[in-house]
C-alpha cells in the first residue's frame, strides 16, 4: 500500500503514536491540520487490533474530531459505530480503577472517544444520548484528574442537558432555563478563572499542550456563556464573552473557535456585520466559509446577492467534494434558499417593474430551489435529526409549493394531480421509511430504569379470578359499574412522571438504534396520483378522501382530494385553525357527544360530502388523516339533526396512513383477506378484577378486564397464544406465557395471523409525541417504541389494539403518522383496529368478539375471505339498531377506528 521508504518511516514514528494522540487537540484540532494526523495513525495501522485498545480507542477519537468539524455525520456516525465496543470496555475499565492510575493516557483517550461522540449525537439532534455521553466523559475525567480535557467537556456537557431540556418542552427555552444556563456557565467560568494553570504549573511532558487544551475548555465555556446569553437578550454580556472567547482562541490560533466566535458577534451587531463576515470568509474553517459567503450575499442583496446566492446554492447541491457536508447539513442549504427567495421578492418594486419576465424566472427559480433542497435532503439520516430538519427546514418547501399551486383558480387537471403528488411526497415519510426496511433491528428486553412504573391500585390485579360475591344490605340491588381501560386518568404527579420517564428512556432506545442504522429513505412514486385513479376505476363503489395541510411556509390551511370512479376533485380553504383547537380540546376520556360528533361532521365531511356521493354509489369510504386529525374520531362523525347515524354506520369505512401506503404499498388488499381454520390468533392480556363500587347506595364492581374478546369467537384453542392472564371463560388448553418480554418474543415466534391487546392504556396530552404505552405484567408497559423493536407480525391480517387512547399522540409538526398506529404497521400488522378515547371494557368485548368470530364464520364460507372493512359496518350497524335512540350510548359502543 505505501512505499519502502514510507513504510519505514511510519515504523519509526510508531513510538511516537500515544503522544500523536495525547497532542491531537492542540496541534492537529486547532489549526484544522487533521488530515495529516490521521494520515500519520492509517500508515501505522494504529486502527487495528496490533495496537492496545487505548491506542485504538485514541485513534478513532482524533477522526471522529475530523468528522465533526468537517460536519461529516454519516461518516462520524460510523465511526463511533465501528469503536463503540472497544470504547465502552475501554471506559469501564476507568471506572473501576482497572487502569494503571500513573497512566493518564488511557482515560484521556476513554474520556474523549466519549465527547467526540457526544458530539456527533449533538449535531444529529439526539441530545439525550448526547448529554449521557458527555456526562460519562465528564466521570471519567473528573476522576482520573485531567484537568486539561475537563472544561470542554464539561461546556459540552451543559449545553447538552439544556438543549435535552429545550426539546422536551417543545423547542423553546423558558426565561427561568436561559437564566440557570448563564447562571451555570457562570460558575464554571469563575471556577476556570481561578483554577488558570501558569506555563510552568505541570512539570509532566506536553505540559504546554495540556495548558492549551484546558484554554481552549475555557475559550469554549465562554462561547456557550454567549449564546446563552443571547438567547436572553443581553447582546452585550452577549459580547462581552464571545470577546473574551475570541481573544483566548486568536492567542491558540485556533481556527475553528475563531470562526464561531466571527460568526456569534455578526449575530449580534448587525452594523458590524459585513465586516466579521469578511474576516469569517478568509479563514481556515470551510463551513465558516459557507456560512460567511450565505450572509455576505444576503447582507449585498440586489442581483449581487442572487447571484452569489444562486452560485453557493451550486456548491452546497453538489456531492463531490469538499461540499459533499451538504449532504446532511439541511439547516445550511435551507438558509440559502430562503435568503435567496427573499431577496429575489426585495427585487419587485425594481426589476418586477423593469423586466418582469425575468422576475417571474427568479421567482419560479427560488420555489424551484427549495422543493429540490427538500428532495435532496429528504433521506433519514437518523430519526431525531430527520424529525427536526423534516419539520423545519423541508415540509414547509412542500406547503409553500401546494400552496402556490393552489392559488391560481384556473382549472387545470394536471396542476391537480401535480399538487397532490407533492401533498404525498411530504406526507407519513417516516413510516415509509420504516416500511422499506425490512430488517429493522430487533432488540431483547429493554433496559430498566431506576425508577419503576408502578399501576394504579385499582388497575394492579391481585389475581384473574372473577370477584367474589359481596354481601349486599337488604334491598340494595347489586350492579356493574362500566369499567374503561384507562389506567393514568386519576394517576399522581409522580406516577405520571414515571411514566414519561419510561417513555423517554424506550424513546432514546429507538432513536440510538436509528443512529447507527439509519433507515435508507423510500423513494416517492411520482404517478401516485395516476396509480390512485386508476385503483378508483377499478373499484367503482371505493371513495378516497385524502385531507391535507399547505400554507406560506406552514400548516395555515385544510384541504382535501376525493378520488372516486376515477374522477380527481380538490376542496380547499377548510378552516385548519378552527379543526386544530377543537382536536386539542376534545375530551379523550370519554367518547364524542352529539354535539362534537356534529362537529366533525360540519368541519370535515360536509365540505366533500358532495363529491364523495357524485356518482351514488359508495361500498368504500377511505379516509386519511393529516397532523391533528389522526387524534379525531372520524368514523363519529355525524350529520346534524335527529336520528342522525355516525359515519361508520352509514357506509363502510376505513382510515389509512397515506395513499402511497394504501394504493402503491397495498394496503387495500387487507380489506378482503383470505382466512382459515391453521389461522394463530395470539393475545397479550393483562386482567384487572375490577374495584369494588365506590357508590354508597349500590353493591358490586366494575366490570373486569379479561380479554373476554376471545371467548366465544369459535376460535380453536391449539391456535390460540396468550401472553399474560388466560381468561377465566375460555375453554380448552393454549398456549400461555408470560404478560413480558418473553411472551413478546413468543407471539413474535409463532407469526400469528391476528393479534389482540386487552388491558389498560396510559395517556396524557402532556406526554406528547412519546405518546401512549400499555400496561405489561408486572410494573412494567409496552410503548411504540417496543412494538417497532420488539415485536414482529410478518403475517399478521388484523391487530386489535383494546386499550384506552391507544391511537391518540401528538403530531410531530412534519406530517408524519405517530404513535402506535405507526409502529404497529411497521412490525407488520395487517388492518389496526385502535381506540381514541377511554373506552368502555365491555364495548370492546362486544366488538373485537363480533370482529373476530366473523373471521372463523368466513372459514367455513365457499370463498374463505374475511372482510373486516364490511364486518366492522355491519357491527355498527346492529349497534346503531340497539341504540338508536341515544347517540352517546351508540357512539360508546362504536370503539374502533379500523386503519387499513
Amino acid at each position: 500500500m505505501f512505499s519502502d521508504a514510507i513504510v519505514g518511516w511510519a515504523g519509526a514514528q510508531e513510538k511516537n503514536v500515544p503522544d500523536l494522540i495525547a497532542r491531537y487537540d492542540v496541534q492537529f484540532d486547532v489549526p484544522l491540520r487533521h488530515r495529516y494526523a490521521i494520515g500519520v495513525l492509517r500508515m501505522v495501522e494504529a486502527f487495528s487490533p496490533r495496537w492496545p485498545a487505548s491506542v485504538r480507542v485514541g485513534a478513532y477519537w482524533c477522526a471522529i474530531v475530523q468528522a465533526d468539524v468537517e460536519y461529516d455525520l454519516l461518516e462520524g456516525l460510523r465511526l463511533v459505530s465501528l469503536s463503540r465496543g472497544m470504547s465502552e470496555r475501554l471506559a469501564q475499565e476507568c471506572a473501576t480503577g482497572s487502569v494503571d492510575p500513573a497512566d493518564t493516557f488511557p482515560p484521556y483517550v476513554a474520556a474523549r472517544w466519549l465527547d467526540g461522540a457526544g458530539k456527533i449525537l449533538y449535531r444529529l439532534g439526539s441530545f439525550a444520548r448526547a448529554r449521557m455521553s458527555f456526562e460519562a466523559a465528564r466521570e471519567i475525567a473528573a476522576r482520573h484528574h485531567l484537568w486539561w480535557c475537563l472544561p470542554d467537556i464539561e461546556s459540552n456537557f451543559i449545553r447538552a442537558r439544556f438543549e435535552e431540556m429545550k426539546q422536551t418542552y417543545g423547542g423553546v427555552f423558558t426565561e427561568n432555563g436561559l437564566a440557570d444556563l448563564v447562571e451555570e456557565l457562570q460558575d464554571v467560568k469563575a471556577r476556570l478563572v481561578q483554577e488558570l494553570p501558569s506555563p510552568s504549573a505541570s512539570n509532566e511532558g506536553n505540559a504546554e499542550g495540556r495548558d492549551e487544551e484546558y484554554l481552549r475548555g475555557h475559550s469554549s465555556v465562554l462561547h456557550n456563556l454567549a449564546v446563552a446569553h443571547r438567547e436572553l437578550g443581553n447582546v452585550a454580556d452577549s459580547l462581552a464573552a464571545s470577546r473574551e472567547s475570541l481573544a483566548i482562541s486568536v492567542r491558540l490560533r485556533d481556527a475553528y473557535r475563531i470562526g464561531q466566535s466571527l460568526n456569534h458577534q455578526a449575530r449580534c451587531e448587525p452594523d458590524k456585520a459585513v465586516q466579521l463576515y469578511e474576516q469569517l470568509e478568509k479563514g481556515e474553517w470551510r463551513r465558516g466559509q459557507l456560512i460567511a459567503r450565505q450572509n455576505l450575499a444576503r447582507l449585498r442583496g440586489g442581483i449581487e446577492g442572487v447571484t452569489m446566492l444562486r452560485d453557493l446554492i451550486a456548491v452546497l447541491g453538489d456531492d463531490s467534494g469538499d461540499s459533499a457536508i451538504a449532504g446532511i447539513d439541511i439547516d445550511l442549504r435551507n438558509y440559502s434558499c430562503q435568503f435567496f427567495d427573499e431577496l429575489v421578492r426585495n427585487l419587485a418594486s425594481t426589476l418586477g417593474r423593469t423586466d418582469p419576465n425575468q422576475y417571474r424566472a427568479l421567482l419560479e427559480e427560488a420555489g424551484t430551489q427549495r422543493l429540490d433542497m427538500a428532495r435532496t435532503v429528504r433521506r433519514v439520516v437518523a430519526t431525531p435529526a430527520y424529525k427536526r430538519a423534516y419539520a423545519t427546514a423541508v415540509r414547509p418547501n412542500f406547503l409553500e409549493r401546494v400552496a402556490n399551486l393552489l392559488a391560481d383558480d384556473t382549472p387545470d387537471s394536471n396542476k391537480l394531480e401535480s399538487t397532490f403528488a407533492l401533498t404525498e411526497e411530504a406526507s407519513a415519510r417516516e413510516l415509509l421509511d420504516l416500511l422499506s426496511n425490512m430488517n429493522l433491528p430487533r432488540l431483547g428486553r429493554p433496559p430498566r430504569l431506576a425508577q419503576a412504573v408502578e399501576r394504579p391500585a385499582a388497575s394492579r390485579p391481585a389475581h384473574v379470578s372473577p370477584p367474589p360475591s359481596q354481601p349486599q344490605p337488604a334491598g340494595i340491588r347489586a350492579r356493574r359499574l362500566p369499567l374503561r381501560r384507562a389506567g393514568l386518568r386519576d394517576a399522581s404527579s409522580e406516577e405520571e412522571a414515571a411514566v414519561r420517564a419510561t417513555l423517554a428512556a424506550r424513546e432514546t432506545e429507538f432513536e440510538t438504534q436509528f443512529l447507527h442504522r439509519p433507515l435508507e429513505s423510500a423513494p416517492h412514486d411520482p404517478e401516485i396520483t395516476h396509480r390512485v385513479r386508476m385503483f378508483t376505476v377499478n373499484n367503482p363503489g371505493t371513495c378516497i378522501v385524502r385531507y391535507f395541510t399547505y400554507g406560506p411556509g406552514r400548516a395555515a390551511h385544510l384541504g382535501a382530494f376525493v378520488f372516486h370512479g376515477g374522477t380527481l376533485g380538490c376542496v380547499k380553504g377548510i378552516p385548519y385553525e378552527e379543526v386544530r383547537a377543537f382536536a386539542q380540546g376534545l375530551d379523550i376520556h370519554n367518547p364524542p357527544t352529539k354535539e362534537e360528533s356534529e362537529r366533525i361532521w360540519r368541519l370535515l365531511l360536509a365540505p366533500v360530502w358532495d363529491m364523495i356521493n357524485a356518482s351514488g354509489q359508495l361500498s368504500h369510504l377511505v379516509i386519511i388523516p393529516v397532523d391533528e386529525l389522526f387524534s379525531l374520531p372520524l368514523h363519529t362523525a355525524s350529520p346534524p339533526g335527529a336520528n342522525t347515524l355516525p359515519l361508520a354506520a352509514m357506509v363502510p369505512m376505513s382510515q389509512s396512513v397515506s395513499a402511497t401506503a394504501f394504493v402503491g404499498r397495498g394496503r387495500h388488499l387487507l380489506k378482503r383477506q383470505p382466512v382459515g381454520p391453521d389461522d394463530d390468533l395470539a393475545a397479550i392480556i393483562v386482567a384487572d378484577p375490577g374495584q369494588p363500587s365506590v357508590d354508597q347506595n349500590e353493591q358490586g364492581y366494575e366490570d373486569p378486564v379479561f380479554g373476554d374478546e376471545l371467548v366465544g369467537t369459535g376460535w380453536p384453542a391449539e391456535r390460540l397464544l396468550i401472553a399474560g392472564d388466560r381468561p377465566p371463560r375460555l375453554n380448552g388448553h393454549v398456549r400461555l406465557h408470560q404478560a413480558d418480554w418473553s411472551g413478546i418474543a413468543a407471539i413474535t415466534e409463532a407469526r400469528p395471523e391476528f393479534f389482540v391487546y386487552a388491558g389498560h392504556g396510559r395517556y396524557h396530552r402532556s406526554f406528547g409525541q412519546l405518546g401512549p404505552s400499555l400496561e405489561l405484567g408486572g410494573d412494567d408497559v409496552l410503548t411504540q417504541y417496543d412494538v417497532a423493536l420488539r415485536l414482529r407480525l410478518p403475517r399478521n391480517k388484523l391487530s386489535i389494539v383494546g386499550a384506552c387512547l391507544a391511537g391518540q399522540a401528538q403530531h410531530t409538526g412534519g406530517g408524519d403518522v405517530v404513535g402506535f398506529l405507526r409502529t404497529f404497521i411497521a412490525a407488520g400488522a395487517g388492518a389496526v383496529c385502535i381506540p381514541l378515547w377511554s373506552v368502555l371494557n365491555s364495548a370492546m368485548v362486544e366488538t373485537g368478539r363480533t370482529v373476530l368470530a366473523a373471521s372463523r364464520a368466513a372459514v367455513s364460507t365457499s370463498s374463505r375471505t374475511f372482510d373486516v372493512v364490511q364486518v366492522l359496518h355491519d357491527t355498527y350497524r346492529d349497534v346503531a339498531r340497539e341504540h338508536g335512540d341515544d347517540f352517546e350510548t351508540m357512539v360508546e359502543h362504536m370503539p374502533l377506528s379500523l386503519y387499513l
